[in-house]
């Protein structure tokens, strides 16, 4: 998730320190109150342009009561601020009932008016864990986040999904919102967002995309396809200091309908003033340091060729890596998934096991739990030992035989870094064929079943530079 920035973020950063302005109020930031608007505004364009007018551009990049986007302190805001927008939305007024709406008189009574015996909020188990803490904040508890199943690529099941929805409208539970992902923080996977977007507008659900992560191949013509539906979203989020190369602590909230910020509008007397254009009025958070200056610098000088660049350069090393991986002739590598944006799983493949997940048969739980260690162990004594680079590790659950899930341990390489070189990945895979080495003597040492020693042969990388 970190990365070698553009050098202008430096001298930017003091810029913005010795400015020291505070974008909650026009009064505190009156430069750049006006700067996040139109930043928001060629974001919005980038994902919703297709759809909207240079005229809706000009009437909403500066209007003081609705808002195209919010920047945020990163993902987790955002993707709270959606879910806040989306419960707000689902239960409004109703002047007939005497009701104010959610944000005035609560959940419990929100409820009741209509008629609901509780809320949720749909999402695959590949959502991200800021999603749990917005079910807490809103109301919803744990159990209002429903997580769907995904299949052997990490996607969602729309079926499934599509069950689900039909179950809660029969238990008259309220289903707030729709989550697909735009790259998974564990895998880089895609839900499939066109399907997603017509299951929401056909059940009448707010539709939100996580793309904090995936988002910016919206500049890569070679990938943009692979966020077809994502215009349909009523919402999304966006990271800056993930794939857009700013520093830390920037995330983005993208409006679909500028009118819907105004359901979560809260004004005072002193600051953010109804008739004002603070952008207070519509963030979460109060006081910000004015960060949309780095993301305009982006958009400005690096340009959409220059973003798409560096995106289109993270998912073609990745790729690349992800062939090496597999067919590197010491067979001690198994991938998880073809990579969809810049992050890959794989794992480590002692001796023993080598021609049978080569011939892809059919794994007993204690191999995978053999294989899950050895990776564990690599990836430690890597990260302590190694000098080659750094990977991290997670644990998903994968399909075996008759549909059964079992959970596995993966390495899980990011490459975001573009001063990133084929010999970079060339050297973090040789220095885990040495660990794995040492760490199959030592789990031979301890009995681990079917384990022996074998010496690990060293293979010259593919010589060629990306």
């Amino acid at each position: 998730m970190t990365s070698a920035l553009p050098y202008f973020h430096r001298p930017l950063a003091k810029l913005l320190t010795a400015m020291n302005q505070n974008v909650v109020k026009l009064e505190t930031a009156s430069t750049t109150t006006y700067l996040e608007r139109e930043t928001i505004a060629m974001m919005h364009h980038e994902f919703y342009g297709s759809t909207c007018t240079k005229s809706f551009y000009t009437h909403y990049i500066h209007s003081f009561d609705t808002a195209l986007g919010v920047f945020t302190s990163g993902g987790t805001i955002a993707n709270l601020t959606a879910m806040w927008v989306a419960r707000n939305r689902a239960l409004g007024p109703k002047p007939e009932r005497n009701f104010t709406g959610v944000d005035k008189e609560g959940l419990f009574k929100s409820l009741n008016v209509y008629g609901y015996t509780g809320a949720v909020i749909l999402g695959s188990k590949m959502l991200h864990y800021s999603l749990k803490k917005a079910v807490d904040l809103l109301g919803l508890g744990d159990d209002g986040l429903c997580l769907i199943d995904v299949d052997d690529k990490f996607k969602i099941k729309p079926d499934v999904l599509e069950r689900k929805i039909e179950e809660f409208k029969e238990a008259r539970v309220l289903v707030i919102a729709i989550i697909g992902i735009a790259g998974t923080t564990e895998t880089g996977s895609i839900d499939p967002l066109n399907t997603l977007a017509a299951i929401a507008k056909r059940h009448k659900i707010h539709f939100h995309v996580d793309a904090a992560w995936g988002g910016p191949l919206i500049f890569s013509r070679e990938h943009a396809s692979k966020l077809d539906g994502i215009a349909q979203a009523d919402t999304i989020t966006i990271d800056g200091h993930k794939q857009l190369y700013t520093p830390m602590g920037l995330g983005l909230l993208l409006f679909q309908n500028p009118t819907m910020a105004s359901s979560i509008r809260k004004t005072a007397n002193y600051i953010i003033r109804k008739e004002s254009a603070d952008l207070g009025q519509f963030t979460l958070e109060g006081s910000r340091p004015a960060g949309s200056l780095h993301l305009h610098a982006v958009l400005c000088l690096l340009g959409r060729d220059g973003i798409e660049s560096l995106v289109t350069r993270s998912a073609t090393l990745v790729r690349q890596m992800a062939q090496r991986v597999s067919s590197h002739p010491s067979r001690a590598f198994q991938c998880l998934h073809i990579p969809e944006t810049n992050i890959l799983l794989y794992r480590y493949v002692p001796k023993v096991l080598r021609d049978k997940v080569g011939a892809w048969a059919p794994l007993e739980e204690v191999e995978d739990h053999v294989i899950s260690e050895a990776t564990r162990r690599i990836q430690t004594r890597q990260a302590v030992e190694g000098e080659k680079g750094f990977v991290s590790r997670t644990r998903v659950q994968v399909v075996r035989e008759g549909g059964v899930l079992r959970w596995v341990d993966a390495f899980r390489v990011v490459l975001a870094n573009p001063l990133t070189t084929w010999d970079d990945v060339e050297g973090v895979i040789s220095e885990q064929l040495l660990l794995g080495q040492k760490i199959e003597s030592e789990m031979e040492g301890e009995k681990h079943e079917g384990l022996d020693k074998e010496k690990v042969m060293m293979w010259v990388g593919w010589p060629f530079e990306i």
